[in-house]
């Protein structure tokens, strides 16, 4: 059963074999494995589950009710680092592109032998991938959902040797309507609130929306489960409290709310909870073509390609509400309003990378994330080199201009690859990125070593009983790739585990 926020006015009190704490990628595959094994499931989500009606164009109105600090929570780098995670129901699956892609195999082999984790390589989490893309429907995207932005963005990294495939994504019976970002109102996106907590639900499991979960209850090195507010959605006032008890609570958070509900709870091993903080960069470039493409036809993200050129870059296709894409490329007045008449003739080019960087996560004194992050220089630059591929590839189909951001010496409409060497410049650096962190991982490493992480090689948080954490807090490192693949597999391991140990 779903419980909503008009059942919990007032607050909750309630008992389980195990607490889920989110619902997304990771909580939802954790809840229906829960629940199928016979666990009396309780899942606590901080948002509201949201109705196909309120899945529409409106960018700003979506972001602002539906994700964590109405999607303007910011890293603090040396160029701010905006985050858009989901606060609802299914989580951050609700809002991105649903592209299901594999941890490649030497991030595997990395993370293996780097840390301790050995089991990644084997068949145990190969079976938890088919599972995850058999719960999902995943498919690779068809060529007759692509529409003419997707279509040139493939010929683009062609012409850039940089040939690629439709992306495979969580989705059945595509319409192309490219509204991903601000959920699915055709309902064809396999989110994790119309996959799994629908099966957990069948199975049992009770889903309780508008729960913020705040600290974690325990017994000496025991916990005993978890207590936190009610909260409306709207005006995010708490209305009421609630005690759920467990011996188990499973945390599938996000990477930025897990350490916080441990650190709030005093629980931070050796100190390595949010000690560490890692994030895909991100970059992107906008062609005007000279034909009209009408951008907002097709699948949001249908086609990508992995470098080959340069190790942990991936260039994809994109679409959002123009508001959104503006916001990075637009201009002010009179010039926004030129573009945003433009807008009718681009296509999108963006860019994935796995740098090596560093951050961490703490909470502040309301129970807040607060998150810092530093980008080396020379890594930075791969993403301004990965800029200049897909400009360049634009261009070689027949693009009247490329823009890539605003940046020192970067001509604002780059019109000849002369103008494209200008992202290789040894001037720019990691102040002048303007990127996106949406890809978090790390916050709460696995590994064999307990001085380098909170959680070990199963996800249980060392030095207490019954705390385990399933979501990309426990990456050791950035996936290379979009990530949700890798969650969803990787919790359908741990939560078999701690089925198998129950």
């Amino acid at each position: 059963m779903i419980h909503h926020l008009n059942d919990l006015s007032g607050g909750f009190d309630a008992e389980a074999d195990v607490i889920v704490v989110g619902s997304g990628a990771g909580g939802a595959v954790a809840a229906a494995n829960f629940a199928e094994a016979g666990l009396r499931t309780v899942v606590l989500e901080a948002g509201p589950q949201i109705a196909k009606e309120d899945m529409t164009r409106d960018g700003p109105r979506f972001m602002a009710r539906y994700m964590w600090d109405g999607g303007l929570r910011i890293i603090q780098a040396r160029s701010p680092v905006p985050i858009m995670q989901g606060r609802c129901l299914g989580g951050s699956t609700v809002m991105n592109s649903a592209i299901m892609l594999k941890i490649p195999d030497w991030v595997r082999q990395d993370w293996s032998r780097k840390n301790g984790l050995y089991w990644l390589e084997g068949e145990e989490l190969d079976a938890g991938f088919e599972r995850a893309f058999a719960g999902t429907k995943t498919a690779p995207t068809p060529m007759s959902v692509m529409g003419p932005r997707n279509r040139i963005v493939r010929d683009a990294l062609v012409a850039a040797n940089q040939p690629g495939k439709p992306l495979p994504r969580a989705v059945h019976d595509c319409e192309g309507c490219s509204d991903c970002l601000v959920g699915c109102s055709s309902g064809a996106k396999q989110s994790t609130d119309r996959s799994y907590i629908p099966r957990a639900v069948k199975d049992g499991a009770q889903v309780y929306t508008c729960a913020h979960v705040e600290q974690i209850l325990m017994d000496g090195t025991r916990t005993v489960g978890v207590t936190g507010r009610v909260v409306d959605p709207v005006g995010r006032r708490p209305v009421g409290k609630f005690t759920v008890r467990a011996p188990r609570v499973v945390l599938a958070a996000g990477v930025m709310n897990t350490p916080v509900i441990l650190q709030q709870s005093g629980i931070n091993p050796r100190g390595r909870v949010g000690a560490t903080l890692d994030v895909h960069l991100t970059g992107g470039v906008v062609a005007r073509m000279e034909e009209r493409v009408d951008p907002w036809i097709g699948a949001t993200q249908g086609w990508g390609a992995i470098s080959e050129e340069i190790r942990g870059m991936k260039f994809e296709s994109l679409w959002a509400p123009p508001g959104l894409l503006l916001a990075k490329w637009g201009g002010l007045g009179e010039s926004f309003l030129r573009e945003l008449d433009e807008i009718k003739y681009f296509a999108v080019i963006a860019i994935v990378y796995r740098g090596k960087c560093s951050g961490s996560v703490t909470a502040d004194r309301h129970g807040r994330p607060n998150m810092k992050f530093k980008v080396p220089d020379f890594e930075a630059r791969n993403v301004f080199r990965g800029m200049k591929i897909a400009a360049d590839g634009f261009l070689d189909v027949g693009a009247r201009y490329v823009g890539a951001g605003t940046f020192p010496g970067v001509p604002a409409k780059m019109r000849t690859k002369r103008d494209t060497e200008s992202l290789l410049s040894p001037k720019l650096g990691a102040k002048h990125m303007a990127m996106t962190g949406n890809h978090a991982f790390g916050s709460c490493r696995m590994t064999a070593a307990s001085n380098e992480g909170p959680c070990d090689p199963d996800g249980k948080v060392r030095g207490v009983e019954g705390i385990y954490i399933c979501d990309t807090s426990v990456f050791p490192s950035p996936t290379a790739v979009n990530p949700q693949a890798t969650c969803m597999a990787v919790a359908d391991v741990l939560t078999r585990r701690i089925v198998a140990r129950a």
